[in-house]
Order: C-alpha cells, then sequence, then structure tokens
C-alpha cells in the first residue's frame, strides 16, 4: 500500500488517481462540518462548488425543499440558512433534513479527487474511522489537504498526518509513504499533544479567531469524536458504514 498526500487540492490536477482510495480533509471547517451533519443522520448532504451553484439548484426546485449551508471567506452567505460552523449540525438542526453545501476550499478538495476509486471525508473527529476504512479497503491511498486558497494548511496536514499514524499502526511495514505523506507524518508528531494549540496558532485558526469563531476551533480539535465515514458517491455524500 502506497500512501500519498497532497498540500492543497489544486496539486490533485497532476496526481494519478486511478485505483485509490481518497481522503478529502478540510479540519477548519468542511471536513468536520461534514462529519457532523452525517453523524446526525441528515437525509442527503450535496456538496457544491459555488454559492452560485446551490442558489441555482435551490431555484430549480421546490422552495424550502433544501437547507443552504456554507461559507464565503468563513461566513455564511447571505439568504443562506446555515454556516459552516460543525455545531450548527447538530442533530436537531439537520436530521432527516436534506443539505445543500458550499466551501471556499473543503468542496473543491471532494470534486478536485474525482477518478479515484473512493471518495471519504476525514478530520480530526473521526481519524480512527477514517484510518480503519483504508486499512479495508486494501488500495493505495490519496489524502487530499484542502488548504487555504491554494497555500498551505498546517491543520489539514497535521491531520493527514494522524491518519498516516493510525494507518501505520494498523499495516505496520506494509505501507509506504510517500515523500510528502512523510513530511505529515513528522508535522504530526510535532503537533500530536495538543491538536487545539496547534489549530489555534495555524494562520486559518487565527482568521477564525478573528470572527470569534473560537467554539468552532475547540469542537474541530476533538479527535473520534465520531465513528462515521462519509462517502462521496455520486454527487452526494453518505455514510459509509
Amino acid at each position: 500500500m502506497k500512501v500519498d498526500l497532497v498540500f492543497t487540492h489544486q496539486e490533485l490536477d497532476y496526481m494519478n488517481k486511478k485505483g485509490k482510495i481518497g481522503v478529502a480533509i478540510d479540519v477548519l471547517r468542511a471536513s468536520s462540518t461534514i462529519v457532523t451533519a452525517i453523524n446526525s443522520r441528515c437525509a442527503s448532504f450535496t456538496p457544491m462548488i459555488s454559492v452560485e451553484d446551490i442558489v441555482r439548484k435551490a431555484k430549480e426546485n421546490l422552495e424550502g425543499a433544501f437547507i443552504l449551508g456554507g461559507e464565503e471567506d468563513g461566513l455564511k452567505p447571505t439568504g443562506f440558512d446555515l454556516g459552516n460552523s460543525p455545531l450548527e449540525y447538530m442533530s436537531n438542526m439537520v436530521k432527516d433534513k436534506h443539505v445543500l453545501f458550499c466551501s471556499s476550499n473543503g468542496t473543491k478538495t471532494i470534486f478536485g479527487l474525482k477518478g479515484t476509486d473512493d471518495i471519504l471525508i476525514g478530520s480530526f473527529l473521526n481519524v480512527e474511522a477514517v484510518s480503519q476504512e483504508i486499512y479495508n479497503g486494501e488500495k493505495d491511498c490519496l489524502i487530499a489537504c484542502a488548504g487555504d486558497f491554494g497555500l498551505f494548511s498546517l491543520g489539514d496536514t497535521v491531520c493527514g498526518g494522524m491518519i498516516i499514524s493510525r494507518l501505520l499502526q494498523k499495516a505496520q511495514t506494509d505501507a509506504y509513504l510517500s515523500d510528502t505523506a512523510e513530511a505529515a507524518l513528522i508535522l504530526y508528531k510535532v503537533h500530536q499533544l495538543n491538536i487545539r494549540a496547534m489549530l489555534y496558532g495555524s494562520e486559518w485558526g487565527k482568521h477564525l479567531l478573528e470572527l470569534d469563531l473560537s467554539d468552532d476551533i475547540d469542537f474541530c480539535a476533538n479527535i473520534d469524536e465520531y465513528d462515521v465515514v462519509p462517502r462521496f458517491r455520486n454527487g452526494v455524500i453518505v455514510c459509509g458504514n
């Protein structure tokens, strides 16, 4: 099993994806929000590229048929029901409801993994479940960090490194790491004792603090909060276990 990793979703354009399991990570906050929504048993969760795509989709269907969720530059778009805070996607808010969702980097990462055999959604909230699913899949793995508008994201990379660490514990000597996967593993080992502090100190974490969203950072730093593996299939995210 070979494990590869990209630091931004833009790098996916240059990757060989065939025959691999893909994992999309956007810790702050899209993948954390998706994992929470799936755990809360929403009826469906449809990721989309942009706010305009969601507005168009909503207009094509019955008014009120969907909950509109997502963000632009960290903030809830005008007219949307929910933003991109995982705390907004608890069971009492989205259970049995249909969600349309977009984010600045996370949903682009999911679509960028098209061409892989399977697309999983990962975060600190479901690290163990995702690493076990990769191991069970017995295929090469491509971990895609969303990044921040084309730039490196510390939080996404450390989360990728944690998934790799868990996977190595299961695969032992059967896993081969690319240089970027090795770098992510090293960064995880540096920060493994205080994930919360790492997120607070990251560039996007500081941006969220400026928006008074520290509660979101605290929640996204929780490890193995959920035992769910969201999968992107046929344009919709479903629960994979």
